[in-house]
């Protein structure tokens, strides 16, 4: 057990374990510290997607659809991942013709920055979305009709950068930027603007 402080506060942690730790979905329903399978690229059930994807729902619902509102997404790794999930059904949304849809508020989605993430195999129910069959699959020739802009690094060895580029493709206009550096998010000027251009493109 070892003590350390968190904004501020102590927290105790049991070394070995992620007690601790916050993800957006989990891949072993028997141990929430289990992610051997997350690069597999195996279909399988995300434990909580269902649960986090709601939560983005009720915030795109609480923003109003005015001209000034500009909503994007951005996620790093697991986060990344997460990210194409939404963004499958940010694409969905968009084309979708039904004022009632449970895939409406995620049309507000503009765009989306991935960060060292690899593709989604989700192969669940989206329990919370109705039409969950057609708004998330695997079908590589279902290209995702949302701009995007994707981050990995050369030296990469927890995400790969393969897996980015395969993360990348799954998109039908993608943008990419290789920082050259390993599992992180250097704080590079060069970075930094390269996102900020890529940004202010999508709002214009």
């Amino acid at each position: 057990m070892s003590t350390v402080k968190i904004d501020g506060k102590e927290v105790q942690i049991t070394n070995g374990e992620r007690k601790n730790a916050k993800a957006w979905f989990l891949y072993s329903k028997t141990d929430s510290a289990d992610a051997s399978m997350a690069l597999k690229e195996t279909p399988m059930e995300y434990i909580g997607l269902c649960a986090s994807i709601q939560r983005v729902k009720e915030c795109l619902m609480r923003c109003n659809n005015n001209h000034n509102n500009f909503c994007a997404i951005l996620g790093f790794s697991q986060g990344a991942t997460f990210c194409h999930v939404l963004s499958k059904l940010a694409s969905t949304g968009k084309h979708n013709n039904d004022p009632d849809s449970d895939l409406n508020p995620f049309a507000k989605i503009r765009c989306a920055v991935l960060l060292s993430g690899f593709p989604s195999m989700h192969n669940g129910s989206l329990e919370n979305i109705t039409t969950k069959t057609t708004a998330h699959n695997n079908n590589k020739n279902n290209l995702i009709d949302l701009r995007s802009l994707h981050i990995f690094g050369e030296k990469d060895t927890s995400v790969p950068k393969s897996f980015g580029e395969k993360l990348a493709n799954s998109f039908s206009d993608p943008e990419t930027y290789d920082h050259g550096k390993g599992h992180w998010i250097p704080h590079t000027a060069v970075l930094c603007e390269r996102v900020i251009d890529f940004l202010d493109s999508c709002s214009a």
